[in-house]
């Protein structure tokens, strides 16, 4: 006859909870390095044409230096192709602390977010959504940086870092997203 007791005795103590949940922790796929150096500071400087004073987010940018070139693949979500909102949903994990919805669409639906039309007011670390084609409203989501840059995972180009006044993306910009303040 099956009984309804535990095998062995046991208590529920806080530093069971404790190991429990580092169990259930989220640990992230990839490493990063923790500070950028001098040429790091420089290429990125250079790449989004401002001083090298202004890269300061050191999480932000050792994470595109990390991922910089690797090549687009839908549904991807590892260093061997990774599509937009796979990179995006692991840049905001990693340097931000938050998580994104898993495609560029659900993104622009999260409650969270405060989404807005104009360019002008674009700050570092805004989400920036296109429509790319007819399938959806919106198919393509990227990171806004600096002086009209954005970071994202392109069918042509891979990940890389690409200016958001070339007429293709200009005329393909839908919205923009930022994280409503508590």
């Amino acid at each position: 006859m099956a009984s309804c007791r535990p095998q062995k005795e046991f208590t529920i103590t806080d530093e069971l909870v404790a190991s429990e949940s580092r169990k259930k922790e989220k640990k992230p796929k990839y490493t990063y390095d923790t500070k950028l150096t001098e040429d790091d500071k420089k290429y990125f400087a250079k790449k989004l044409s401002v001083s090298q004073d202004e890269i300061i987010n050191e999480r932000l940018y050792n994470f595109i230096k990390s991922w910089e070139g690797t090549k687009y693949v839908w549904g991807g979500e590892s260093r061997n192709g990774i599509d937009c909102s796979a990179l995006v949903q692991q840049l905001y994990s990693y340097v931000y602390k938050k998580e994104l919805p898993r495609t560029a669409e659900e993104m622009t639906l999260d409650k969270r977010l405060e989404l807005f039309k104009s360019d002008e007011n674009l700050r570092e670390g805004d989400l920036v959504f296109f429509r790319l084609n007819e399938e959806r409203i919106i198919t393509h989501v990227g990171i806004y940086l600096k002086n009209d840059k954005f970071f994202a995972a392109n069918l042509v180009g891979g990940v890389e870092i690409a200016n958001l006044k070339k007429q293709y993306w200009k005329k393909n910009f839908m919205a923009a997203g930022r994280f409503k303040q508590d």
